[in-house]
């Protein structure tokens, strides 16, 4: 096989990664590169373990007089995110990713995602197994399944499998090779259900439809100040009724549990169009006044249609849009201790009118999980007052900030005798292989770092060589120190 870093170092560690980018390992493709890592494992001599999820933990021993020390969990997924340009030709199914390295010295692949989320981790794992003149303590690789598709290896995982009490997560990196990752959210998903009931539809009808909004995923966008299409739905439809009597016909809104609601289309019925008309105006003129800065797109179209056969009842018209209007929504805490990080939130995924059923769909988030729970049952409760059936969904554990971290406290002293550069510890709202593991086994000490790149799930996506490399060397480096401690 001819290697396109052929020249560059560390070459064990960029052969490696070539060697898996000939694999396909799409994000639920990931069989041949588990049993390919699996029996290269076996090959070596080491222990090996696969599972019916694709997960695999390959264990080798302490160097030699590091036998006994406790054992150290080096961790990263090995499913990419398969995404091209509309006119490449390259199949994601067959096809070894056709990597390139551009004139800055950065690993590319043509056309297509490179990657290196999370193949930088896979390559230094396969990397430091293979070698036997480093020093270090037990390992243990687990590279996991799914993680691109709602953390699906992770959570499968059997936590007996995780031998060791401290963990190196290396899906980490970005711009900021500095960024170290100290703390992640869970999640709680919901979906909030009424059987609908109809009567005959009077009145006028009037069609609501609020769209431009920037939406945006609901872990990093969720303290932006944006809008939320069925929040300012229910706004206006309850001040409407304030003034003229109203009746839900219609709603729809919300595709993705994990994003922020950009648009919901609506109509309603009431009784005197004229006052609703002039009332739907008023209130969003007043919303797009007050999101002039943070969602300044925001439309709300308004247009009486012909008449409907059915509208809600009284009763379940009242109790949707007071729901929708009393549900926490957007930032609830910041974490005191770590500066501008969101610890809770809630986010209103969706709202949808049905024959049979009317849904409301969220998704709490906390990077403490007895906090999770707590915004989860205060949910709950809401929905109970309304006539609602909550039904828990996905859920995943955070990993809660850890301030005597013994593992952090080595990093830190050791990156910056390394590269004399401060780390800049950084808490995700959004949910990580990390919180997963520390669910499983809450003694677990965690760390993270990773080379320098961008682009992930792009086809712009790269990984800087000169990074790898720093990394690659920072990681034996931490390990022959983790046998000093």
């Amino acid at each position: 096989m001819k290697y396109v870093t052929e020249g560059y170092e560390p070459r064990d560690a960029l052969r490696f990664f070539e060697d898996i980018a000939a694999i396909p390992r799409g994000s639920n493709n990931e069989r041949a590169v588990a049993r390919y890592i699996y029996n290269w494992g076996k090959d070596l001599g080491l222990e090996a373990y696969k599972d019916e999820a694709n997960n695999v933990i390959l264990r080798k021993p302490g160097s030699k007089g590091c036998e006994d020390l406790p054992i150290i969990s080096l961790q990263g997924h090995t499913d990419i995110v398969a995404v091209k340009l509309p006119e490449s030709e390259h199949n994601f199914e067959t096809d070894p990713l056709p990597l390139y390295v551009d004139d800055k010295g950065c690993l590319r692949s043509r056309g297509t995602t490179l990657g290196a989320d999370n193949g930088n981790a896979v390559a230094y794992m396969m990397a430091v197994l293979a070698r036997n003149d480093l020093v270090h303590p037990p390992l243990e690789c687990i590279f996991t399944s799914g993680e691109e598709i709602g953390l699906v290896g992770a959570s499968k995982l059997d936590g007996a499998q995780i031998k060791g009490d401290r963990l190196i997560n290396m899906d980490a990196g970005g711009l900021n090779q500095a960024a170290t990752t100290v703390s992640c959210a869970g999640g709680l998903e919901m979906k909030h259900r009424t059987p609908a009931e109809w009567t005959e539809a009077k009145g006028s009808f009037v069609e609501i439809f609020i769209h431009g909004l920037q939406g945006g995923h609901s872990a990093g966008a969720i303290d932006k100040g944006r809008g939320n299409a069925g929040k300012i739905w229910a706004r206006i439809v309850n001040h409407v009724s304030l003034f003229t009597k109203v009746n839900v016909v219609s709603a729809f809104g919300g595709k993705m549990q994990n994003a922020i609601q950009s648009d919901i289309k609506s109509v309603i019925a009431v009784e005197d169009l004229d006052i609703a008309l002039r009332e739907i105006e008023k209130t969003a003129n007043d919303v797009k006044d007050e999101l002039r800065v943070t969602d300044p797109g925001f439309v709300c179209d308004v247009k009486v249609v012909e008449k409907a056969d059915k509208m809600l009842t009284d009763e379940k018209s009242k109790n949707l849009v007071g729901f929708v209007l009393a549900m926490p929504v957007g930032v609830r805490d910041f974490n005191p201790e770590i500066k501008g990080a969101v610890l809770n939130s809630n986010n209103l995924a969706g709202v949808s009118v049905s024959d049979d059923e009317i849904m409301i769909w969220t998704l709490g988030r906390s990077n403490t999980d007895t906090m999770q729970e707590a915004l989860g049952e205060e949910v709950r409760a809401l929905a109970d007052v309304f006539g609602y059936k909550s039904d828990i969904g996905a859920h995943f554990f955070g990993w809660k900030y850890n301030p005597d971290s013994k593992l952090r406290a080595l990093h830190t002293k050791l990156f910056k005798e390394t590269f004399d550069i401060d780390l800049v510890p950084t808490a995700t709202h959004g949910g990580l292989e990390c919180g997963v593991f520390y669910g499983k086994k809450p003694t677990l000490d965690i760390i993270c770092f990773g080379p320098k790149g961008d682009g992930a799930h792009t086809p712009e996506e790269y990984v800087d060589l000169a990074s790898f490399k720093d990394i690659y060397e920072y990681l034996i480096k931490f390990l022959e120190e983790l046998t000093k401690v």
